[in-house]
């Protein structure tokens, strides 16, 4: 019983941590492969104009000081230097976004945000990914596909 408990609660915690929505680009009219293209085109291109960029910071937990006095046969007891952990992050990280954004603006498309599909929504039906990379709207929600990537799906048309 505790294990199954245990079980539930990681399980509660990763549900906790996946996202809730799938942004992307809309533009009316175009395939899901002309989308994608455009929207390759625009990370190399960005990627080439702001290469990673990585600092590394190194992060010390500090000093914790020992104390005087006799204790279990030894006088005092020593400080020591704490743990440290290394922090990376990208300057250029932000710039390769908002280059990305401009690019895929310039071509047409939107920026559009779609909730990821409950297990209620779904509920044992399958459906065919959407082609082309439509605008939001109340019936349109995202999942995860096979291969890993992200497919958009019509609740209001099940196979």
């Amino acid at each position: 019983m505790r294990t199954a408990a245990l079980i539930s609660i990681f399980g509660l915690c990763l549900t906790a941590c996946s996202p809730t929505s799938y942004s992307g680009f809309a533009k009316p009219g175009v395939t899901r492969e002309t989308a994608s293209r455009d929207d390759t085109a625009c990370s190399v291109e960005a990627n080439q104009l702001f290469p990673a960029a990585n600092f590394t910071t190194t992060v010390y937990s500090g000093y914790h000081g020992g104390y005087g006095g006799y204790v279990g046969g030894q006088w005092g007891y020593p400080g020591y230097w704490g743990g440290s952990h290394v922090q990376m992050r990208d300057a250029n990280a932000s710039m390769r976004a908002e280059h990305r954004r401009d690019c895929m603006t310039l071509k047409g498309y939107t920026s559009a945000t779609h909730p990821i599909c409950t297990d209620e929504q779904l509920f044992g039906r399958q459906f065919a990914p959407i082609k082309g990379a439509p605008n939001p709207a109340p019936n349109l929600c995202a999942i995860r596909g096979q291969g890993g990537g992200i497919a958009l799906v019509d609740l209001n048309e099940p196979l």
